[in-house]
This record gives C-alpha cells, structure tokens and sequence, in this order.
C-alpha cells in the first residue's frame, strides 16, 4: 500500500477512535404503537411492535400482543412509521472526496439520513476495502459498505482518468480491483484476484465483448461473486449481457442501445443514444424487459444523474434523455422488471464546495422520481431502496425488510411516506444494527 494511503488510513483510524458509537448491548428495544411499512411491498400495518435484540429484530407484532420482556426499553411511536434502512446500491465515495478526513462525516451524514447500507460501484478498493471493514464492525458511524472490483477492455484504461486515478501505483489495467480483460486473459486468475480485494461483486464497464461477458459472469458467479454491468458494455449490448445471467444491469438511457441498428465499440458515447427516434417500447426493447424478468435481472435505473447531466451539462447527453430515462424505467416497472435504487454518486447532493453535509442522501431524491415520473407507488419505491437494493447487492438475508432474524436496520419517521414519498426525509431517528442515531447528529 503507498505510503500516502497508508497515512491516510492511519488518520482515519484515529478519527473513527473518536467518534465510534458505543457497542449496542443492555436490555431489549422495544418500539410500541408503530406503523411499519416492512419492504416487501405490502401495505403499512399500524399500531405494531418491534422487539429489538442487539443487532437484529427478535419480533414483530400487534402491540399488547406478547408481554414486555423484563427490563425492557420501550419507546412509544405512536403517530410515528417505520421503514427498513434505505439502500443506496451505486454510490462512488473515492471520486468525491479529496481530502481522507472528509470520510468520516460524510459517511455519518448518510446514516443520519437513512441510508444504512451502499454498495461502492469502482473506486480505489484500497480505500474503500478500510473503510468497509470500519463501517461494518460499526467503529465508523457510517452505512455498511460493499464494494466492486472493476473489469474492461484495455482502452477504457488509458481512456479513462478515473480508472487511472482509482488505481494509482499499480501498473495500468493490473489492479485486482482494476483489471484489463482481454481474449487470453487467465479469467479465473483474474476473478480469483478480484475476490481477493474484498470485492463482493464484478464490474463489467466497457469495452467487452458478449463473448468475454458471458465467460467472466460463468466464473464470478462459480467464485461466488455477483456481476453488475452498464446495461451497454460496448460493444455488448443488454441483451448480451442478460443472455450471460449478470445480476444488475445499470443506468436506464443505456437501453436504448439494445434497439440501436448498431453499438460503438467505445463507450464513451454511451449517453448520446437516438432518444429521439427509438421508442421506448421499442419490440427489442420489450423483448429484453421479458428476458430480464426471467431471469430475475435487477435494473439500477440511476435517473438522478442524467437528469443532472442535461440540466447543467447538456451537449454530454443525447436530446431527450430524460423524459426517455423515465419513460423506459415506468415500463419495465409495468412489466415486472425488478429495479433498485442508486444514486451514482457519493451519496450525498453536492455543490461547488463538494458533498453538503446537511442535505438528504440522495437516494430520497432518487425515490421521489421514481414516484413522480415511473409510476412506482410509495411503497413500490420504498421497496425499491430496501428490498430490491438488498437483493442486488446479495445481501437479501440480511438487511432489506423488516422480519424476525434480520439486521436491526431502520428509520423512524414523523410523517407517512405511503401518503408522499418526500416524507421519508422527515427523519425521528436510525437504527443500524440497534445503534441509534439522530439527524442532529446524537
């Protein structure tokens, strides 16, 4: 490790000594008179009662319906609803903050928001493979943290500044966590490296063929890994790339490339599709939305971003990316395509100053237009950012919805988010692993 990561890592470690909650322990936790809007995409159950046991749900049921366990704290939240902590499965944390020490209340401030789990979608796994084993042995007041290690095609590499940057002093393409594919590459060498980052999922960004896909998918998943692909790799297209049986595909205005009378070899004009004059619901389109749902692909539609893009960046994006982006994502909804949310981005809003500490999480953002533009519910959104996001990042047994045995994982809200989805903002309090925190910070 160099020298300069090493320092910063060391710096961290003395930070989070500082700021570390204390270990959950003591009597059960129990919350009485709750609504609970449980993830699955059920309707809210309303005056419940959640049995907290150190990390995990011990039980969920009717109030007065068991007695109150000896010494037990209980908190009345009445008027109150309870949802499972929000997931943001495609954030990028070591693109976004320049300085190491601006780590630890950036992660804190996604936790005060709700955010209790993400998945880091390529960065310096260095970086990211530290703070992960902070943040999920709970030494950091932060999400739970997975991460991915990232394949492509040489040229991305030497294309590409942020791959360079992500893996600075190792030979380009080499990485483990930032490897060159080729036709004679040693695939299962190559996965193996990749598992041995930490990483619990691939990558696959640009510049592959359906051939390379379909063979790094086979041995990710032999290895025990997941696979998540732009849903255009190029030349791969989404079809490919769920005929391969990757887990995720991501970015909705990447699908208009399975109906395109072509696909670049190079990714870099991912975002200049023909949203103009391929439709949506295009028969090739609709075609691979019936794949996808046979095969259980999760899309990660990531809408935010684009909408970000054509407002301050438009000559970066093909005309009418974004009522296209929500068009495509309302359908595949309709058709019973499973869609998680992510962000793409460091968690946070930013400004030009960098990430705003005091803001919602975005994945608040990402949700409402889900609601407003795609035709998701509340609690289909909910569920999206829960559930689903779970589901895609693999950790489904463990965190996602509220259920006996699950992780101790929630937000408290002080107004009905089944009613307007901008009230998951309205924020009592968190529990991640039946650790409280309070969007003042206590």
């Amino acid at each position: 490790m160099p020298t300069r990561i090493f320092m910063q890592c060391i710096a961290l470690l003395l930070l989070s000594m500082l700021a570390a909650p204390l270990p959950a322990a003591g009597p059960p936790l129990l919350l009485i008179h709750a609504t609970i809007i449980d993830g699955t995409g059920a309707p809210a159950q309303a005056n419940m009662t959640l049995d907290i046991r150190g990390e995990r749900i011990a039980g969920i049921y009717p109030d007065r319906s068991s007695p109150v366990p000896k010494g037990a704290r209980v908190e009345n939240l009445r008027g109150r609803y309870v949802i499972p902590g929000l997931i943001d499965a495609h954030v990028h944390l070591t693109g976004a903050e320049p300085d190491f020490a601006h780590y630890l209340p950036h992660l804190h401030a996604m936790l005060r928001g709700g955010v209790t789990a993400i998945r880091d979608m390529a960065g310096d796994d260095r970086l990211i493979a530290y703070l992960a084993g902070q943040a999920n042995s709970d030494a950091l007041a932060s999400p739970d943290i997975f991460y991915v290690a990232l394949m492509a095609g040489p040229t991305f590499f030497t294309e590409d500044v942020r791959a360079q940057e992500a893996s600075a002093g190792e030979p380009l393409g080499k990485a483990p966590w930032m490897q060159a594919i080729t036709p004679t590459t040693d695939i299962p060498l190559a996965v193996a490296e990749a598992k041995g980052s930490g990483a619990t999922a691939l990558k696959l960004y640009a510049n592959l063929s359906a051939s390379l896909v379909a063979k790094i998918t086979a041995e990710a998943h032999r290895q025990g890994l997941r696979v998540w692909t732009h849903a255009t790799i190029f030349p791969a297209t989404p079809g490919d790339a769920v005929a391969a049986g990757v887990d995720t595909i991501s970015h909705s205005p990447y699908l208009v490339w399975e109906a395109a009378p072509k696909v670049p070899d190079d990714y870099r004009g991912r975002a200049l599709g023909d949203f103009a004059h391929i439709r949506p619901d295009a028969p090739r389109i609709l075609a691979l939305f019936e794949a996808m749902k046979q095969h259980g692909t999760i899309l990660d539609a990531t809408l935010l971003p684009f909408a970000d893009e054509a407002r301050h960046h438009s000559k970066n994006v093909g005309a009418g990316i974004v009522p296209w982006s929500y068009a495509v994502t309302k359908l595949a909804h309709r058709q019973g395509v499973l869609i998680d949310v992510g962000t793409d981005s460091s968690g946070l809003p930013a400004d030009a100053h960098g990430p705003e500490l005091h803001a919602l999480p975005s994945v608040h953002a990402e949700m409402a237009l889900l609601v407003e533009h795609c035709g998701f519910t509340p609690i289909e959104a909910i569920q999206a950012a829960t559930q689903v996001s779970a589901a895609a990042m693999g950790q489904a047994a463990q965190r996602g919805t509220l259920a006996p045995g699950k992780r101790a994982d929630l937000v408290v809200l002080t107004a009905d988010p089944t009613r307007d989805i901008r009230n998951t903002g309205k924020i009592m309090f968190v529990l991640k692993n039946g650790r409280t925190y309070r969007p003042d910070g206590g």
